[in-house]
């Protein structure tokens, strides 16, 4: 059952083949039996070996900790990136699936890549000289979009004669002709150190970006698409919207998620600098310090973060209540132990090293002017403490860091992926309406 989300109960009609889902149930091993041919995938990786000789793989997570081995058939809910990369479609692709694709080496592998899904199937390309892959996304069953495949597989060799290029191939050349000595830097200090020197950064990369004009761009008003249901407030320079797939959940304080997005009216990648001159930036501060006294109101802290980087499409602030009571703690604890695992588990991704300032330190302002940094800011009663890694390097940045993060932090770790947290519209219209209703005598712009 790809791509949906299953009660892990017995169903009413017996499934009259076997039948897999991803899921957490109760019970050892990294498949459980609901019923008769119905199996719960809980951990991250399965392997399932059928009596025809047959191998399955199951990704229940992006990634997993495990090395795969072969497999005929994959299944995951992103796209490999690579795959994603070559239609444009990298938001339904996922670098950590690419990692395990590599490793198992699918004949076929199916994924969704979205709640909706869309149907696409890829030129066959080959692994070897004997085995090759095709990749298939499906659609939603009753969506109107191909949701079902039929194909015949066995054990013999695969014919290659009629392959295109392999998307993983590109990516490995590049990777082993990296120096591992370059490419691993000791971080000695921990991931809160004070900074040494502002301008030490390696030059980036010149990237072919694609550019996404303002009539497409999801956060700009311009585009005919709008979603004008999920907006809160709108300045003169910025606006307020709740997010789509909210990382927290309502709690007795609150009736709505709390999670929203403060986004610059102005199309573009990064903020103009000097920031303190950006009529933007000024007007963003406000509606950041218009929420932190709202949500004081209610005994909460508020984490903003945000990615400033050239490859953007369109420069955005989010924002995230956290309990009051001993927030900074327990938000440097989650930064602490996300950071470590980021930089010492993957390898891959870009190495982070956070930086603690107040807005006194002039070297704040250089960090900021860059225009190539990630930034935590936790606003508590009268209190700002900024927390700044420097983007640099040619590694890629794990753009989901910041929801783990905070996931951590408000131990919610299935909410880590907005995909999986999606609202109808009519749900996101109520959370909508109850937040402008909590915000009105904080809101400005009106």
């Amino acid at each position: 059952m790809l791509g949906d989300n299953i009660i892990p109960t017995p169903p009413s009609v017996r499934p009259e083949v076997p039948t897999y889902f991803c899921g957490e149930i109760e019970g050892e091993g990294s498949l459980v039996d609901v019923a008769e041919n119905f199996s719960c995938v809980k951990k991250s990786w399965a392997k399932v070996k059928l009596q025809s000789g047959i191998t399955l793989g199951f990704l229940n997570k992006a990634g997993t900790d495990e090395i795969p081995s072969d497999v005929d058939i994959l299944v995951s809910y992103y796209w490999a990136f690579g795959v994603a990369k070559t239609q444009q479609l990298t938001l339904v692709g996922n670098r950590k699936v690419d990692e395990v694709v590599a490793a198992a080496r699918p004949r076929y592998h199916f994924a969704v890549g979205t709640e909706q899904g869309r149907f696409y199937e890829h030129p066959v390309f080959a692994w070897d000289k004997t085995r090759s892959s095709r990749f298939i996304s499906l659609g939603q069953e009753g969506s109107g979009i191909k949701w079902f495949y039929a194909f015949a597989i066995d054990n013999s060799d695969d014919d290659i004669s009629k392959t295109g290029p392999n998307p993983f191939e590109f990516k490995r050349s590049r990777e082993e002709s990296v120096d591992p000595d370059e490419d691993k830097q000791a971080n000695h200090a921990g991931p809160l150190e004070k900074l040494t020197s502002i301008n030490s950064l390696e030059e980036r990369p010149t990237k072919r970006m694609k550019v996404v004009a303002p009539s497409e761009c999801y956060f700009c008003l311009s585009n005919p698409k709008l979603e004008a249901h999920m907006i809160i407030a709108i300045g003169s320079h910025s606006y307020v919207t709740i997010a789509k797939g909210p990382l927290p959940r309502p709690t007795k304080s609150r009736d709505f998620s709390g999670h929203a997005i403060i986004i610059p009216i102005d199309h573009g990648p990064t903020l103009p600098s000097p920031l303190k001159d950006s009529l933007a930036f000024k007007e963003i501060n406000q509606f950041k310090t218009a929420l932190a006294k709202a949500f004081l109101s209610t005994s909460h802290a508020t984490v903003f973060y945000e990615i400033s980087r050239s490859e953007n499409v369109h420069f955005h602030v989010q924002m995230v209540p956290v309990p009051l009571d001993n927030a900074q703690g327990v938000f440097e604890n989650a930064l602490a132990d996300r950071t470590k695992v980021n930089n010492e588990r993957f390898e891959r991704n870009l190495q982070l090293k956070f930086i603690k300032f107040d807005e006194e330190d002039e070297n704040y302002w250089s960090l900021l002017d860059s225009g190539n940094y990630l930034k935590f800011s936790l606003y508590q009663k009268d209190k700002v403490v900024h927390y700044i890694a420097q983007l640099s390097g040619t590694l890629s940045l794990d753009l989901q860091f910041p929801r783990r993060v905070l996931a951590f932090h408000l131990r919610s770790p299935k909410r880590i992926y907005w995909e999986k947290c999606r609202q109808t519209v009519a749900q996101e219209t109520t959370d909508c309406e109850k937040f402008k209703k909590f915000f009105k005598s904080y809101d400005f712009s009106q």
